[in-house]
Parts: structure tokens; C-alpha cells; sequence
């Protein structure tokens, strides 16, 4: 394994105009925080990703961190992607800036905020009824044209978020929403891209990779963690990335 990790990565790269999607998976080794970066090119006009050799960094998840990750990158790649489809951490929306990329904001990931307040017995707390009103009209928002029916959604989703929505965390998430519309939007205003609304690909291979260092010893420390990751994704190294629907 040692000898075919220290082999030039073999991935070939998609030709054309590329999207990057990322994600990171948390770790901890005496107490001390580590992230493995997952990073993946789409082609704007194809439908499978193609994962880069993952990038461990020592530390909690960050711009500066992503800025590291980013400049791993092959530089005849670099100059080809037009946009990044990410989960909305802090730096992403600076990250994308400084290099001139269209940013996704994952919908997987908003959704779930709100859905793990309504599980259970959700109408016996408080503003229940208004917690499901709020996933009815985010959902509604994140695929509407522009016109007026979205503009009275987000006037509503505005008075909610400063009213009683039952907890403080729905409101904020409300209100980070409404101050980042654009960013999970931008599937619709850059269609040409060829944008997920998701990071989908990215959880699965991050579960596959949970999945081996739960059965094995590969994940005992931050040196196995990457041989084993960078072997993995190498045998494996293309997934399936249409943007599906969200349940």
C-alpha cells in the first residue's frame, strides 16, 4: 500500500470546465483535533466526480486550512473550475471570492437543520406548527423562479425569523439563510455549469470511509488515516454526481 500511495496520483481529470466539491471528515487523536479534506472535479456538462488525493490537516476546519487544500490542486485543474459546491462553513464564500468561483451551498445540509427539530412529538413545543411552515417555505424557496411568489415567501420567512420560531437556532438558521440565498440559488442563475444543489457525493464517500476505518485498524492514527484514505479513493475514485432530488 505504501508503495502504490507513493506513486503520482493516477486520477485522470476531467477535460473542460470543471466544478470542485468538498467536504472535510472530522478526527480526533489525543485530544487533538484533525480534518480530512475530500475534494472532487465534475466536468459542468457530465454527471460523474472524480476525487483528488484527500489532503490531512492538523486543527479545526477553516479558510485557512481550505486555502491549503485548494492549492494542492493541480495547477492544469486549478485554471479550469468555475465554481465550488460546498456545505456552508465559515471561509467558503472567501475562498470562492479569491478565485473567482460561482458557490453552491449545499441543500442537504440546510434542510437538515430544520428537519432535526421536527422529529417527534413536534406540535407539543413550542411554535411546532411554525417550524413546519418554515421548512414548507425554505424548500419552496430554494427552487422557485424569480417573481412574486418568492418574494412573498421571503417576506414571510423575514417576519418568522424575527418572531417566535420556537427555538433560537431556527431563527438563526432562518435568517443565515435569507443573508445567503444566493449562494444556494445558484444552481438556477448559472444552469450552464451544471451545478448540485448537493454535496451527495461527498457524504457517500464519506461514509464509505468511515465504514473501513470502523471495520479496521486504518483509522488508529493520522498517518494510517491518510494512506488508507489516499488508497481507497484511488481503487475508487468516481462517483455518480446528478443532483438529485432531496426526500
Amino acid at each position: 500500500m505504501l508503495r502504490f500511495v507513493s506513486r503520482p496520483a493516477p486520477q485522470k481529470i476531467p477535460r473542460g470546465p470543471l466544478v470542485l466539491l468538498a467536504d472535510g471528515l472530522w478526527f480526533q487523536f489525543d485530544d487533538v483535533p484533525w480534518v480530512l479534506y475530500l475534494t472532487a472535479l465534475k466536468p459542468c456538462n457530465g454527471d460523474y466526480a472524480t476525487f483528488l488525493d484527500p489532503v490531512l490537516l492538523q486543527g479545526r476546519e477553516g479558510a485557512t486550512c481550505w486555502q491549503k487544500v485548494a492549492a494542492a490542486i493541480p495547477p492544469q485543474a486549478m485554471h479550469r473550475i468555475r465554481a465550488m459546491v460546498v456545505d456552508n462553513l465559515p471561509g467558503m464564500q472567501k475562498l470562492a471570492s479569491q478565485h473567482g468561483w460561482v458557490l453552491q451551498l449545499c441543500h442537504f445540509h440546510l434542510l437538515l437543520k430544520l428537519q432535526a427539530q421536527r422529529r417527534g412529538l413536534r406540535y407539543t413545543l413550542r411554535g411546532g406548527s411554525v417550524r413546519e411552515e418554515i421548512h414548507r417555505l425554505i424548500r419552496s424557496a430554494l427552487g422557485l423562479p424569480a417573481g412574486d411568489r418568492l418574494t412573498k415567501i421571503l417576506e414571510r420567512l423575514r417576519r418568522l425569523s424575527q418572531g417566535d420560531c420556537g427555538t433560537q437556532r431556527i431563527q438563526t438558521t432562518v435568517r443565515e439563510f435569507l443573508k445567503c440565498l444566493q449562494y444556494y440559488r445558484s444552481y438556477l442563475a448559472h444552469p450552464h455549469l451544471g451545478l448540485p444543489h448537493t454535496t451527495n457525493s461527498m457524504e457517500s464517500m464519506g461514509r464509505l470511509l468511515r465504514e473501513m476505518f470502523r471495520s479496521s485498524r486504518a483509522g488508529s492514527n493520522p498517518a494510517a488515516v491518510l494512506l488508507w484514505a489516499t488508497a481507497f479513493i484511488r481503487m475508487r475514485s468516481q462517483i455518480k454526481c446528478n443532483g438529485h432530488q432531496i426526500n
